[in-house]
């Protein structure tokens, strides 16, 4: 337990120097000790900021080590599978960026080897450790609103996208890259089973880069929820309850709540407040999901996004595809 945990990266573009690397090299006990990618640029960068580690082209040199003990997956969305596969066939702890793949099919297989592996395995479902995120499933839990019946969400975040990201055959396209997180997050802070699904897709600039989904929940409850590539940055979840308002806005960090029962309030004990648009380096969500990884490894008793929750994502994603005639 004294021993450092040795961990190897998996894919060193944008996600990984912006977020990964940099959480990663400040986690107190935690040791980067090598890092794989083809593109010697990417490498190069990645090497920058993590001194000492071993730089690898390919991602069998890095399982194939025996300085590692757990690796982070931040590779393309279409390479997830094989290589979250031959990282549980490593025997290595696993914690793999969403999607857990781009086809049901890759998925289950992905969710069935982890469930074997007898190793740490967690999805990048970071959203569920944002402060504002963890307070409101306690307000939920604790029925301050009441039984909720309807949920409203928007994530739009328009940004210069790798050329992958553009096409849905390579893991690209709006509901992987966005609504996964959101369709996670529906399910986990309501504890709700999906039962049927509407959707529409645009592709203005790229495939499948808007859409607005419409999931019916059981018990009657509805989230409708709207996602873009193209348009304004905006990421809010609104929970409509029985006896009030619950919203999450990550443009003005604030939690709300508001109805018959409670005064319009912003969670000033949760007060991570904003002077400037997210950026990566400043959202918490990603430092807090991996340090619950390593406390995983180490033991703790802390709750993580299983690959099944993963699986779970992904079917969504597929059968709103499919409603909107193009799965």
């Amino acid at each position: 337990m004294n021993a450092p945990l040795r961990v190897g990266v998996i894919g060193c573009g944008a996600i990984a120097t912006f977020v990964h690397l940099r959480v990663l090299r400040r986690l107190r006990g935690v040791r980067v000790t090598a890092l794989a990618d083809p593109a010697p640029e990417a490498r190069a960068r990645a090497g920058r900021l993590v001194r000492g580690a071993a730089l690898l082209t390919a991602p069998d040199e890095l399982l194939a080590r025996d300085d590692v003990d757990a690796v982070v997956v931040a590779a393309p969305s279409g390479l997830h599978a094989p290589l979250a596969l031959a990282t549980l066939r490593a025997g290595r702890h696993l914690y793999l960026e969403k999607p857990i793949a781009t086809t049901l099919e890759d998925g289950c297989r992905v969710a069935a080897a982890a469930r074997e592996a007898g190793v740490v395995a967690a999805i990048g479902f970071n959203w569920r450790f944002q402060p504002l995120v963890a307070r409101a499933r306690a307000l939920l839990s604790a029925g301050v609103i009441g039984d909720v019946r309807a949920v409203s969400t928007v994530f739009c975040e328009p940004a210069t996208m790798p050329g992958w990201k553009a096409r849905r055959s390579e893991g690209g396209g709006v509901l992987l890259d966005l609504g996964s997180h959101h369709f996670d997050l529906i399910r986990w802070l309501l504890d709700a089973r999906v039962e049927r699904v509407e959707a529409t897709l645009a592709s203005h600039a790229s495939e499948h880069d808007s859409a607005l989904v419409t999931l019916y929940l059981d018990g009657g409850r509805i989230a409708s929820s709207f996602f873009s590539l193209r348009a304004c940055w905006a990421h809010s979840l609104e929970l409509i309850g029985e006896r009030g308002v619950l919203r999450i806005d990550r443009s003005t960090r604030s939690l709300s709540l508001r109805g018959a029962r409670a005064r319009t309030a912003t969670m000033a004990a949760i007060a991570w407040r904003a002077r400037s648009i997210v950026r990566p380096r400043s959202e918490p969500s990603w430092s807090n999901a991996l340090r619950t990884f390593v406390g995983k490894i180490r033991g703790a008793a802390v709750e993580l996004p299983t690959f099944d929750d993963g699986l779970r994502s992904l079917e969504i994603v597929a059968a709103a595809e499919r409603a909107a005639g193009v799965g």
